[in-house]
């Protein structure tokens, strides 16, 4: 957990360093930041040694270095939103869960790359950089969290800050091979953060494990959503008793060895941990259609968030995403509560399939990172999508790599964030490797 490591840590100060040494040593090749706050994150580091010093930390967050995905107000910055034409929008204050980390003590190392508009999966971004993928270099860390994930996986922060409308907080973990919590809707504030969608946008959180997540959980969340634990913290019990959803049937069109492996040896592991393992069907849903309404209704919200803007300044937003709020733009209001209705009823399947279990387990994407450059997958919000429509908190968690190497995560979705964190870090002490 985030506590357990600051208490074998350096100092804050020297901490930070490492952070920011790391960030300069290897962003240039990454793009993951779009902006570094050097000397900010140097005086909070100093503040957070001499409370130490003088035995009042602040808990589990004093001091650790933390990114911020650039749709996240920091006050004084510019918060782009991966977009040309916001590049010099200064915000005037900082969003709700900025100011949540900064009294926690957190020290905000910088602000992180994202897809442009946080619509897309692949953080190829065409005005701030296309961002890497720390475990190979020319591949896509995913998105639209990218700079986030890549981030944490390259040793360059502790915790991130993402966003999450259909998947761009587990994804980017998935393909990165580090955490990502999305929890239930409302749970973190949206306050302050540029909308995509305002009915299916959550913010969530990064990090290189679950343990480490559930850490920060425990100091960021409303204490309806933290658990009956000690406070401030998820404790896990004994898996003994608890009834894990494994997904048997993944459609043909996302079937693949990979992730056969993948759900043999979550199940495989369950069992060993003690957990009761039922195998659940997906075969009620259509993930496709789930995953197209859900982009549309993106589409559609976009649209009005960015209206203005857009006729302002076109040439500020790229000719893909001009395209895409275009779309939006063209929908009927008709069409508009027709895919309302279809993600209402299909939200009310997804949290059917919690019924008689405590948690359900099935891939977080149905592939691996690829090349840049290459074709870019339909079906990466296939499983995502299903937690953002129904509001309900999931997490990605690494669970071994593919045919070519790259890494893999396991998602796990549930009614309660508490307790789908809890699930997470039974699981991540039984996973392979």
């Amino acid at each position: 957990m985030i506590d357990e490591i600051m208490n074998h840590a350096p100092l804050s100060v020297d901490a930070i360093e490492n952070s920011l040494a790391s960030i300069a040593a290897r962003d240039d090749a990454l793009r993951a930041f779009v902006g570094v706050m050097s000397d900010a994150a140097r005086a909070a580091a100093r503040a957070a040694d001499q409370r130490r010093q003088a035995g009042a930390s602040l808990g589990a967050l004093d001091g650790v270095a933390a990114a911020i995905k650039d749709n996240i107000d920091i006050a004084g910055l510019p918060t782009a939103g991966g977009i040309e034409h916001y590049r010099h929008a200064i915000a005037q204050r900082d969003a709700v869960i900025v100011r949540q980390l900064k009294a926690a003590g957190a020290v905000i190392v910088g602000k992180t790359n994202l897809h442009e508009a946080a619509l897309g999966a692949t953080t190829d971004n065409p005005w701030f950089g296309r961002c890497d993928n720390p475990r190979r270099a020319g591949y896509t860390p995913g998105g639209s969290s990218g700079g986030s994930a890549a981030a944490v996986a390259a040793g360059m922060c502790v915790l991130a800050l993402g966003t999450d409308t259909a998947g761009s907080v587990r994804i980017p973990a998935s393909y990165c091979g580090v955490a990502g919590f999305k929890p239930s809707r409302g749970a973190i504030s949206v306050e302050g953060v540029m909308p995509l969608s305002p009915t299916l946008d959550h913010v969530g959180l990064l990090a290189v494990s679950a343990a480490q997540i559930a850490s920060a959980w425990g100091v960021l969340a409303p204490a309806a959503q933290r658990g009956a634990s000690a406070p401030g913290v998820v404790t896990p019990r004994a898996a003994a008793g608890l009834r894990l959803g494994i997904v048997r049937d993944i459609p043909d069109a996302l079937a693949s060895a990979d992730l056969a492996a993948l759900m043999a040896s979550a199940a495989d592991r369950s069992r060993d941990a003690g957990f009761v393992v039922v195998p659940v069907s997906l075969a009620a849903l259509s993930l496709s259609g789930i995953r197209r309404d859900a982009f549309v209704l993106c589409e559609i919200e976009g649209a009005a968030v960015h209206a203005q803007a857009v006729a302002a300044n076109p040439y500020g937003f790229s000719p893909a995403l001009r395209a895409m709020l275009a779309y939006g733009a063209r929908q009927t209001k008709e069409r508009e509560a027709e895919v309302r209705a279809r993600l209402h009823a299909a939200a009310a399947q997804v949290r059917a399939l919690l019924d008689g279990i405590d948690a359900l387990l099935l891939p977080a994407t149905p592939q691996a990172a690829f090349a840049h450059g290459t074709h870019v997958p339909d079906t990466q919000a296939d499983f995502c999508a299903l937690a953002n429509i129904a509001g309900l908190p999931a997490i990605s968690i690494p669970w071994g790599v593919n045919h070519a190497g790259m890494p893999l995560g396991l998602q796990i979705v549930g009614a309660d964030d508490a307790h789908v964190l809890e699930v997470a870090c039974l699981l991540e002490s039984a996973r392979p490797g």
